[in-house]
């Protein structure tokens, strides 16, 4: 059954979503050598973890606009708590909003690395991501009631790409893209990017900063695949690159360890992981690859003597 927005439509949707990057974008770079950084916290593996004037400046074109444009929908934001309750009569909107994705990144002045995202949920649904890449001016997006995922640039307005992913391109010709060191992933983990004596892809890479940039590079084709380590899953963080990842076609396996005591069942096991408003955990490193891929990972599986239940 189509859902239905009252006096909005898809496109008008999309069209505001797409302006709260290009705003934040312009902000994030402006600010990019004279932002104010503070410690708010520390993360769970006992690093500082910064917010700058930036994050909060960001913040508020995203809720003045939300607010604005879309008064009866809520809002999930990263900073200060940020929780607005969903007003519709008879549906459940709402946005999650990462004003700047990759902000440890951007403190110390990365080139590389640093976003900010937006989703648009009904429910447990992503219907509408906006992701942009502060220092390319690329934005990842598509809106409600359109099947084209594009990749945009801020700074070129006739450059629209449409993503897609090649089916004839092998893993073995590919990178995997790690966000982590390859000592600080499990042993199934390791087994999938290590070179001998069974090689899934060709080698591996590492790279840090916004999870949402890190995973445009898997949207692009630059990679084959990604392992996640497992941890802490924010809606701002969760909502838009599921949406993206899964509109495109890739699917999520669990890592199960290769031995240990009471360990049971398969190695890889095919999980469909649902965007969340609250903040979860995940246990386990997880494997992202296309679904036109499941063949040569199944047949690599076979050939390492491990299970895969898909």
């Amino acid at each position: 059954m189509p859902i239905s927005y009252g006096e909005l439509n898809g496109p008008l949707i999309g069209a505001t979503i797409r302006d709260c990057v290009v705003r934040a974008t312009r902000l994030i770079r402006d600010k990019r050598f004279t932002f104010k950084p503070r410690q708010k916290g520390t993360k769970a593996d006992g690093r500082p973890d910064w917010v700058t004037d930036a994050d909060e400046d960001a913040q508020e074109i995203y809720t003045k606009v939300l607010r604005e444009r879309f008064p009866q929908f809520g809002i999930v934001g990263e900073e200060e708590g940020l929780r607005i309750a969903c007003t519709h009569p008879t549906e459940d909107f709402w946005f999650s909003v990462d004003p700047l994705d990759g902000t440890s990144a951007y403190n110390r002045y990365q080139s590389h690395g640093i976003g900010t995202m937006i989703a648009l949920m009904h429910g447990k649904k992503v219907i509408a991501v906006a992701i942009g890449d502060i220092l390319t001016g690329e934005i990842y997006y598509y809106r409600p009631g359109s099947r084209k995922t594009h990749r945009l640039d801020v700074h070129q307005n006739s450059f629209d790409q449409r993503l897609w992913i090649n089916p004839k391109r092998t893993l073995i010709d590919q990178y995997i893209l790690l966000r982590d060191p390859v000592e600080k992933h499990s042993d199934m983990a390791q087994c999938l990017v290590q070179l001998h004596p069974h090689p899934l892809f060709y080698s591996h890479e590492i790279t840090g900063g916004s999870i949402g940039i890190s995973m445009a590079r898997l949207w692009k084709g630059e990679v084959g695949g990604v392992i996640l380590r497992p941890g802490k899953q924010t809606p701002w963080d969760s909502c838009p690159v599921l949406g993206l990842t899964k509109r495109l076609g890739f699917v999520f396996f669990d890592l199960n360890p290769l031995k240990g005591e009471g360990t049971y069942g398969p190695s890889l096991h095919q999980t469909h992981p649902v965007p969340q408003k609250h903040t979860y955990s995940v246990g386990v490193d997880t494997l992202v690859i296309h679904k036109s891929r499941i063949p040569e990972l199944t047949e690599w599986c076979t050939s390492a003597g491990l299970k895969i239940e898909l």
